[in-house]
């Protein structure tokens, strides 16, 4: 994996066009992503780019 597929919530909420990346922890605490998929650093989390296209689809010009 490539660190380029390694996004912050507030970046891949703004790559997928979600109002920000509470709606990201909110799919956290949902059990949406899988173990491995996301991890909290210090007070910044992060998510593979694989896992927001499994949950969100992929990127589009719309988004």
């Amino acid at each position: 994996m490539d660190i380029k597929d390694v996004l912050t919530f507030t970046e891949a909420a703004e790559l997928w066009g979600l109002s920000d990346g509470s709606v990201l922890r909110n799919a956290v605490r949902q059990g949406r992503f899988k173990e491995g998929e996301y991890r909290q650093s210090g007070k910044v989390w992060l998510v593979t780019k694989e896992a927001m296209e499994r949950v969100y689809g992929k990127i589009t010009e719309n988004n």
